[in-house]
C-alpha cells in the first residue's frame, strides 16, 4: 500500500523520464514537417506587426505565437511537456476533489497515462495539437466544476472560457463545439443563473477569437473565426472511401482537388488553403454529397470503421537519422513488430532498431485498443449519464460525439483522434469498471436465485 501511496503523488515524475526517451524515438518523425514553415511564416507575420507582403489564413495562428519564444526544436518539445504534464497534473487533481470517479479508476487512469505512448508522441512533435490535448480538458473540468456546486462563482467559468479559447486559436476544429456545451448546460441546470453563466461562457470563448477576425478582414477581406482550410479538408475527406467515384485521394496534394481549383481560377498553381479556395471547395462538397448521398454515406461509413479500428498517431519512432529502421522499406511496421516477438534473437543482430520497432508496435496496438474499447463502452457510460445525470460524463461524451462527428462526416486522421486521448482513455477505463460491475450484478444475482432455487427443492 506504501508503493501505491507514493505513486499516487508522484506519478508525473515517473512520466518525465518516459516523456524524454519517446521525445528521442520521435527526434526524426516526417508528421507536420511541412507545415512548420506556415507556422514559421505567421511568426515572421506578427514580428512585422500584420504588415507582411504576404498575409496568409491557414493554419490559425496560435503556434505562430508560440514561436515568439523560441524556433529551437528541443526548445518547443520541452514547452509542449512541461505544458501536458502541469495540465495533466491539474486535471487529475480536480477529479479527485470533486470525487469524480472512485480511488480505483482514478489511480488506474494515472497508471494508463505513465505508460500512454501515444500520448507522449503527440507531445513529441512540433505542432498545435499538443496544446489541444493539454488546455481541453482541464476547460472541460473546469466547466464541471462551476456548474457542479450550488454557489456557482465565475472564476473556474471564465479560465474555461479563456482555456477553450487558446484551444480555438491553436486548432480552430472545435470552433462549433460551445455551442452544443452551452445548450447542453441550459438544459442541465435549468435555472435562470446557470443560463447567464452558459451564455458568458460562449461568449468568452468566441470573444477570444475576434482578433483572429479581424486578422482574417485584413488577409482577405472577410471576417472568419476558423483557419481556411474547411473546404479543402471536407474535399480529401471524400477520399476516405478508396473507391469514391470522384476519384479523390485523402491527400493534401490530391490531383483532383488541385485540377478543380486551378480550372476554375485560371491559373497553374492556386492555392487550395485561401478563403476563395476554401469556399469553392465547400461549395462543391456540398453538391456532391446532394448529388450522391449514397456514395457519401458509404465514405462516412468506411470513415467511422477505420476511426473505431485505427487509433492515435502512434509516433514514428522507426525513423532515425539515416531514414528508418533496417528492412522497413521492405515489410509493413506489423510484420517486422511480429517478427521481433516470434523470434526475439533478432534483438541481439540490431537492438537500437529493434527497441524502436518495438516501441512503435506496442504504441500503434495501444491507440487502436483503447479507442476500440472506448466506443464499445459508449451505450454503457451514456446510460449512466443520463440516469445519474453526471455532467461530467455529459461534458466529456459530448465532446468525443463532436470528434466523431469530425472524423466521421468531414475527414478521418488518427491526430485529429489524438486530440482527446485522455479523454478516450479515462472513457474506456470507466466504461469497462461499469460493465464489470453490471455483470458482477448480474451473476451474483442469478447465483442467489440458484441458491433459493436448490434450496426449496431440497425442502420438499
Amino acid at each position: 500500500m506504501r508503493i501505491v501511496s507514493v505513486f499516487d503523488r508522484l506519478y508525473i515524475a515517473a512520466m518525465i523520464p518516459v516523456a524524454a526517451f519517446v521525445i528521442y524515438l520521435n527526434w526524426h518523425a516526417w508528421h507536420n514537417v511541412s507545415g512548420l514553415v506556415n507556422y514559421e511564416h505567421f511568426r515572421d507575420i506578427i514580428t512585422a506587426g500584420f504588415n507582411h507582403e504576404r498575409l496568409i489564413t491557414f493554419p490559425i495562428w496560435g503556434y505562430g505565437w508560440l514561436m515568439l519564444l523560441t524556433t529551437d526544436k528541443l526548445g518547443l518539445m520541452l514547452i509542449q511537456t512541461a505544458v501536458a504534464l502541469v495540465t495533466l497534473a491539474y486535471f487529475i487533481r480536480v477529479l479527485e476533489q470533486e470525487r469524480l470517479f472512485s480511488v480505483y479508476v482514478i489511480r488506474a487512469f494515472k497508471m494508463g497515462m505513465v505508460f500512454s505512448l501515444p500520448w507522449y508522441a503527440a507531445h513529441a512533435l512540433r505542432w498545435p495539437y499538443s496544446f489541444t490535448i493539454s488546455l481541453l480538458p482541464v476547460s472541460i473540468v473546469l466547466l464541471y466544476k462551476t456548474f457542479s456546486h450550488r454557489n456557482r462563482v465565475w472564476q473556474p467559468l471564465i479560465v474555461s472560457a479563456l482555456l477553450f479559447g487558446m484551444v480555438l486559436n491553436f486548432r480552430s476544429d472545435y470552433w462549433l463545439t460551445p455551442v452544443g456545451i452551452a445548450l447542453l448546460l441550459m438544459a442541465f441546470c435549468r435555472t435562470k443563473r446557470s443560463c447567464i453563466m452558459a451564455i458568458a461562457w460562449f461568449g468568452i470563448v468566441y470573444a477570444c477569437l475576434v482578433p483572429w477576425a479581424f486578422y482574417t478582414k485584413k488577409a482577405c477581406g472577410h471576417y472568419v473565426i476558423t483557419s481556411t482550410n474547411s473546404g479543402h479538408v471536407v474535399f480529401i475527406g471524400l477520399g476516405n472511401d478508396p473507391e469514391n467515384r470522384w476519384g479523390i485521394a485523402p491527400e493534401d496534394a490530391d490531383p483532383v482537388m488541385n485540377n478543380l481549383v486551378n480550372t476554375h481560377f485560371n491559373t497553374t498553381k492556386h492555392s487550395t488553403l485561401d478563403y476563395e479556395a476554401d469556399q469553392l471547395l465547400q461549395k462543391t462538397f456540398l453538391s456532391y454529397i446532394r448529388s450522391y448521398p449514397w456514395d457519401y454515406a458509404k465514405k462516412c461509413a468506411i470513415a467511422f470503421k477505420t476511426l473505431v479500428t485505427d487509433g492515435f498517431y502512434p509516433g514514428e519512432f522507426f525513423r532515425t537519422a539515416e531514414g528508418e529502421v533496417a528492412g522497413f522499406k521492405e515489410q509493413r511496421l506489423r510484420a517486422l513488430f511480429i517478427n521481433i516477438i516470434r523470434n526475439p534473437s533478432t534483438i541481439l543482430t540490431s537492438p537500437m532498431d529493434s527497441l524502436r520497432i518495438l516501441v512503435s508496435g506496442f504504441s500503434q496496438r495501444m491507440g487502436m485498443i483503447l479507442v476500440f474499447i472506448s466506443y464499445c463502452m459508449v451505450p454503457f457510460t451514456v446510460w449512466y449519464a443520463v440516469t445519474r445525470r453526471s455532467l461530467f460524463m455529459l461534458l466529456l461524451l459530448a465532446t468525443i460525439a463532436y470528434q466523431t462527428m469530425i472524423n466521421t462526416f468531414c475527414y478521418q486522421m488518427v491526430c485529429y483522434t489524438s486530440n482527446l486521448y485522455p479523454f478516450y482513455l479515462l472513457h474506456a477505463m470507466y466504461g469497462t469498471v461499469l460493465v464489470y460491475g453490471l455483470v458482477s450484478g448480474l451473476l451474483a444475482k442469478t447465483l442467489r436465485r440458484y441458491v433459493v432455487y436448490n434450496r426449496a427443492h431440497v425442502s420438499h
